[in-house]
């Protein structure tokens, strides 16, 4: 968050000393004024990120994804040479199509 804040005569005397004695800038010193006053966070809190949240549809794309793979990992080196083959060639294509209109590579 970006915040603009007045500050009177006096204040701003105090902040422009602080800058030149501890050479850091303004707003570094007002950040670190806010967070002093934090109250201390949790240690999980800090660390844990939230949990997010699949709905139905979601969760039978995040399963047929996951079917895929274990299905490629299972592959005979032939399929999985095969399928490499493709990808490559998707590749080329879809270069080529953006060659033609003038726009950058996606896969240099």
């Amino acid at each position: 968050m970006i915040l603009n804040i007045d500050v009177n005569p006096q204040e701003e005397a105090w902040l422009a000393d602080q800058t030149a004695q501890l050479g850091l800038p303004a707003a570094e010193i007002v950040k670190r004024l806010i967070d002093a006053q934090l109250p201390p966070m949790p240690p999980q809190a800090e660390t844990a990120e939230p949990k997010p949240v699949i709905d139905a549809k979601s969760a039978a794309a995040i399963a047929l994804l996951d079917s895929w793979i274990a299905e490629g990992t299972g592959a005979d080196e032939e399929t999985k040479r095969q399928a490499e083959l493709e990808l490559e060639e998707l590749k080329r294509h879809l270069n080529a199509n953006r060659a033609e209109l003038g726009e950058r590579l996606v896969f240099p």
